[in-house]
């Protein structure tokens, strides 16, 4: 069994977001410690030294800033790295050069829970290995099935306010709308909706529940959840939503429109340009959006075999034959025989050359490029 390192933001310390990686690896009987990286509020980062004894190293965003300026790969054969989709911001623009990140991961592994990150690991030359999370399922109450009840907890006031939310619902008219006003750390208060929304809308707020519990069932008097944020890294409270049978609604962004087909298991809109939605099948897009999660659940389960069988082999043995160039491969083939013109039958070369163009890819791309040349210095 293996002893593994598990590096994490600290934050997820209460948000438990992320316990289900070491709980796999538990169930397996590998042993997991948990490092919490408090870098991220002015703490100190957890050092390499503090990890690379452990068979397997798993940094889940926050990672250790290795020594000297060197590669994990040439600190430990087994190096996971888990980042989240939300710390690239990518809602904000186009990315920067983002080669100077990635170079300490490379010939390490990379574990992507979504499918853009997957793709921009893989164009770096990193090992990556996709897969889709959801949560397990639970027996939730069902969602209201008549009239409209809303959910939203403002999270980011500076980024997804109420007014947004204000703008979705247009004309509409919410049944019972509660607004939960418990913003991330370091964001501005939250600012509260006019007394005319208040009373249209039947909206009532809270600030903080003690019990996790308590927050949950509230929750689940709604049959309209509307994501909090811009982008997420998983997006468990959206996915749990959608485990509800809940109608999510949500930014058009990384990860909502991974997981929602607009129309089909909820809604996405631009957020730079917010307009009224319609709600009339917010009935339906809720069933589907449970048949989702229930069917995603059961995919995930499928899928730990694999993954766990990633996140213990070497980091080598998943680099091996990605970097042969091809013309590696055909220096070391054995060299083409050219043969002498036959000075009766004529065509010995012509068929020797056919040989050589049928079997080498690299000579048939060279002739085509001077023949083509040919053909167009006899134009001119």
């Amino acid at each position: 069994m293996a002893r593994v390192a598990y590096v994490d933001h600290s934050y997820h310390k209460t948000t438990k977001s992320t316990d289900f990686l070491p709980q796999i690896l538990r169930k397996y009987g590998h042993t997991v410690d948990l490092f919490w990286d408090e870098a991220w509020q002015g703490g100190a980062h957890i050092e390499w030294g503090a990890v690379a004894s452990h068979d397997v190293v798993i940094m889940f965003q926050s990672y250790c800033p290795p020594p000297a300026g060197l590669s994990f790969r040439q600190l430990h054969p087994n190096v996971i790295y888990v980042p989240m989709l939300d710390q690239f911001s990518l809602s904000k623009g186009p990315l920067s050069n983002l080669a100077s990140f990635w170079e300490p991961f490379q010939g390490s592994k990379v574990l992507n829970f979504s499918n853009a990150l997957h793709c921009m690991t893989t164009a770096f030359g990193i090992v990556s290995h996709f897969v889709r999370y959801y949560p397990p399922m639970v027996d939730y109450p069902p969602a209201p099935g008549q009239g409209l009840h809303g959910f939203f907890w403002i999270r980011r006031e500076n980024e997804l306010p109420w007014q947004i939310v204000r703008t979705l619902i247009g004309n509409s008219r919410f049944d019972s709308f509660h607004i939960h006003l418990a913003t991330d750390p370091g964001t501005p208060h939250a600012q509260l909706p006019s007394a005319d929304d208040v009373t249209r809308h039947t909206i009532t707020t809270s600030k903080w529940f003690e019990d996790k519990a308590d927050l949950n069932a509230r929750i689940a008097r709604a049959n309209i959840y509307f994501a909090p944020r811009l982008e997420e890294g998983i997006g468990q409270a959206f996915l749990e939503a959608m485990a509800r049978g809940q109608c999510v609604i949500a930014p058009n962004h990384g990860t909502m429109n991974e997981y929602i087909l607009p129309g089909l298991n909820g809604l996405l809109y631009d957020i730079n340009n917010p307009r009224p939605l319609d709600f009339s099948k917010v009935g339906e897009l809720g069933r589907q959006a449970k048949k989702t999660a229930y069917v995603g659940r059961r995919l995930w389960e499928e899928a730990e075999q694999e993954l766990l069988q990633f996140v213990l082999a070497p980091s080598e043995c998943l680099y091996v034959g990605r970097y042969q160039h091809p013309i590696l491969t055909i220096s070391s083939a054995p060299s083409p025989r050219f043969v002498p013109v036959d000075p009766e039958g004529g065509n010995s070369l012509i068929r020797a050359l056919r040989r050589v163009l049928g079997r080498y890819a690299f000579v048939r791309a060279t002739w085509r490029g001077v023949r083509n040349s040919i053909r167009f210095a006899r134009r001119i």
